[in-house]
């Protein structure tokens, strides 16, 4: 099925070709499925399946740029969505640096995209893939308290993408992966708290199903009993778990766009130290079997490596093609697409704090009192251009360097750029949640109430 997608997009690029030497034009096809099955409350709820395929087509000229779309496209169709991208072109605001990339060094790494793909996707029946869930299951029962399961899912997903301009640029990037979700009640007496455990990973076999079960359970076990934390400005420590929100937010400040357009408080900050010198924060699109990783961005032009923070100095941000003629550089690789009928913008792909030398219970043991947060609610509200943030959180209260009660109900508030300049600790337990990472790490002081 791949070479067939490879050979469509080869005939629309010569097509397009033939049509125009004034128009730049590119075709982006994608073919993929996804299957998932449930269970709620012990029982099966539902199997679902699906495939899907479409092709965007963009086209650009004189500084303006055109796009259609359509689902499940052939050659006929890719056509007419090239004569609709060209008629958007007189309607377009002109921008001299808009252009589509041209053709690069090959991306090369073979052994990359072999990661990347798991021929035991799609072959498992349902009654073996049930039966891990339910060992899923069994493992978060065996915690303290755990009533029940309330629900858990398996999914998986693969799929190929091929990019080809009249430019000669071509690229083919094939994936898939598989995750395991669910979510779980602890009960002591009259009180109820909810648990959730998630992992996804390239391969099914590396999901660790009981594992994510456990976690799931000790989550919510761990916080019975749970009272209101001691209020004051104290040691904060984050669990890799809840450290994600935090880098969801760094990867929109880190776009080249939201710079650009004032939507970023990193805006003016480049080659600035905005961090503690522990904190690195590396972007790997080239991880071996990460959920991010890609040979190729969504414009078809090689990836690569970089810092986006190094030891607290801003050193990049994510570049398209387009942002990245806006300050007068060329893309480091960053394009990407929600699916076939958006156009690409700069984002991030296996996005993570670097981790440091000491052990988590290291960096515990260090800390006389404080909290470690399990927890963190509202982290969409924090104001990307001032950094400001309040947000709910729960988690353990630290107390002579050892966890100690459960506390919820907490409100952390602060700065996200003074967040960062606090941090004190970065332990070596790097765990992924998706496709973000974080070992734990402790910052100095932050205000609870």
């Amino acid at each position: 099925m791949s070479s067939d997608l490879e050979s469509l997009a080869r005939d629309a690029a010569a097509w397009m070709k033939s049509r125009s030497r004034e128009t730049q034009a590119e075709v982006f096809l994608s073919q993929g499925e996804e299957r998932s099955l449930s269970r709620r409350e012990g029982e099966r709820d539902g199997v679902e399946a699906s495939e899907s395929a479409g092709a965007g087509v963009r086209v650009a000229r004189d500084g303006r740029v055109g796009f259609a779309a359509a689902g499940g496209a052939g050659l006929a169709e890719i056509k007419e969505l090239y004569e609709r991208a060209l008629e958007q072109l007189p309607h377009a605001e002109p921008d001299p640096r808009r252009a589509l990339p041209g053709p690069q060094a090959p991306a090369g790494d073979d052994a990359l995209g072999a990661t990347l793909w798991d021929d035991a996707l799609f072959a498992s029946p349902w009654d073996a893939v049930e039966a891990r869930l339910r060992e899923t299951e069994a493992a978060a029962q065996a915690q303290p308290h755990v009533a029940k399961v309330m629900r858990v899912e398996y999914a998986e997903n693969r799929g190929t993408v091929v990019i080809a301009g009249t430019s000669g640029l071509f690229a083919v990037e094939r994936g898939g992966s598989a995750s395991v979700a669910l979510v779980v009640a602890a009960e002591d007496g009259p009180e109820v708290q909810l648990g959730e455990g998630y992992r996804a990973a390239r391969r099914a076999s590396d999901l660790g199903f009981a594992a994510v079960g456990r976690e799931a359970g000790g989550r919510a076990s761990s916080l019975l009993g749970a009272r209101r934390a001691k209020a004051g400005r104290q040691p904060v420590l984050f669990e890799p778990w809840v450290a994600g929100e935090f880098l969801e937010l760094l990867a929109e400040v880190l776009s080249a766009d939201e710079v650009q357009g004032g939507r970023s408080l990193l805006a003016g900050k480049l080659g600035q130290r905005i961090a503690s010198p522990l904190v690195t924060l590396r972007d790997d699109p080239r991880l071996p079997g990460g959920l991010g990783s890609s040979r190729f961005d969504d414009e078809g032009l090689p990836t690569r490596d970089k810092a986006m923070i190094k030891a607290g100095v801003l050193s990049e941000f994510f570049y398209d093609a387009f942002s990245a003629a806006r300050d007068g550089l060329a893309s480091n690789g960053c394009a990407y697409r929600d699916s076939y009928a958006g156009l690409p913008g700069p984002g991030a792909s296996n996005l993570y704090l670097a981790p440091g030398p000491l052990t988590r219970e290291a960096l515990i043991a260090g800390t006389k009192s404080g909290l470690l947060v399990a927890e963190v609610l509202g982290m969409h509200m924090v104001d990307p251009v001032s950094g400001a943030f309040s947000v709910g959180v729960s988690g353990l209260s630290i107390e002579k360097g050892r966890l100690a009660r459960p506390v919820k109900g907490a409100m952390l508030s602060g700065n996200l750029l003074d967040l960062l300049a606090r941090v004190d600790g970065v332990a070596n337990d790097l765990t992924f949640q998706g496709s973000l990472g974080s070992p734990t790490f402790r910052v100095s002081a932050l205000d609870v109430a």
